[in-house]
């Protein structure tokens, strides 16, 4: 079975660029434009990982974080915020608020690979 990676960012260009990147390596991956699709996706889909933005839309990173973690059905779910936020106050507050991991955009693939293998390691390339 495929591992399942859910995507949540305002960018349509950086959600394509992760589904068909992570696509080559055997994932599944579900794409989200905003945090409040992204918590219907979360409910829905049952990802094993969620990719997450902060600044977008609707419903923001940090204020989706917090939702998942409140829901005993998502906040065993591992985050990794993937954003240009890299200031110190940001990571902490993403960390206090759950976050498993933390990487700032631009960011390199391989980089990001290594910290989806280390929370979803079941896929073979």
């Amino acid at each position: 079975m495929k591992v399942k990676i859910l995507a949540v960012d305002d960018e349509p260009e950086v959600l394509e660029f992760l589904q068909k990147r992570l696509e080559k390596y055997g994932y599944a991956v579900v794409t989200a434009g905003d945090g409040v699709e992204g918590i219907l996706s979360s409910r829905k889909e049952n990802p094993d990982l969620i990719l997450l933005d902060i600044m977008m839309p609707n419903k923001d990173g940090m204020t989706m974080l917090r939702e998942l973690q409140a829901d005993e059905s998502t906040r065993r779910i591992p985050v990794i915020m993937v954003t240009a936020k890299g200031e110190t106050n940001s990571v902490l507050e993403g960390q206090s608020f759950g976050a498993t991991d933390y990487i700032i955009k631009p960011f390199d693939f391989d980089d990001l690979l290594r910290y989806i293998r280390r929370y979803a390691p079941d896929v073979i390339t």
